[in-house]
């Protein structure tokens, strides 16, 4: 009873705090997700739930594979 709704307890009770949508877009765009979620202490499937939530679109599968070797 000491939050206000069922809401506010969800975004209480996080372990890790989201960044913002630009910075996330940024983040997801600049390094591969399994790198961010290692930064934040969490798995990549959450990083990817954040991306759905925000309406993220993440990179192609194999985008960083064919960016190490200067394919794009």
């Amino acid at each position: 009873d000491t939050y206000c709704s069922r809401k506010c307890y969800r975004l209480a009770s996080r372990k890790v705090i989201r960044p913002s949508k630009e910075e996330l877009k940024k983040l997801v765009w600049s390094k591969p997700t399994r790198q961010i979620a290692q930064e934040f202490g969490i798995s990549d499937k959450a990083i990817e739930k954040w991306c759905k939530a925000y309406g993220i679109e993440k990179p192609p599968r194999g985008y960083w594979a064919k960016k190490q070797h200067g394919k794009i």
